[in-house]
């Protein structure tokens, strides 16, 4: 399978080279301000600037010195969560959802007790025998 190439990685370098030329002219700076700025040696300005090859944490020095980084970064979107990740998310969500709490009881209402029946205890129920436990196979 071919794939259509519109410029050779060569051609790319030189339209590259040629579009930081243009921007540091119109900023009014020579290659040696460039240079400072970034970091790095004229040397490496007048490589860029003729699409030679030159290391990536060169052109990225360059690239920031313009103020041009943020917009390089975004030429790359950033990856998307796979099918599983986004599961999982979504199951850490109904996990984490606050369950709703019920209400709670009044204080009095916990300890609060039946009023006193006199009624319960008179002498002949207070004085009577208890009634003996229920016992397993009792009635055999």
């Amino acid at each position: 399978m071919l794939k259509h190439v519109p410029f050779s990685d060569e051609a790319v370098l030189v339209e590259f080279g040629k579009r930081i030329e243009n921007l540091r002219l119109s900023n009014n700076w020579t290659q040696a301000e460039l240079a400072n700025m970034a970091g790095v040696g004229k040397s490496t300005i007048e490589h860029i600037e003729k699409g030679r090859s030159t290391q990536f944490l060169n052109m990225l020095k360059v690239l920031r010195a313009f103020g041009l980084v943020n917009q390089f970064v975004n030429i790359i979107p950033k990856p998307s969560p796979s099918p599983m990740e986004l599961l999982a998310q979504s199951r850490n969500e109904q996990i984490r959802k606050p369950k709703r709490a019920s209400k709670r009881k009044k204080q009095s209402q916990l300890y609060q007790r039946e009023p006193f029946n006199s009624s319960e205890f008179t002498p002949a129920n207070v004085l009577a025998e208890p009634k003996p436990k229920w016992v397993w196979d009792e009635d055999k």
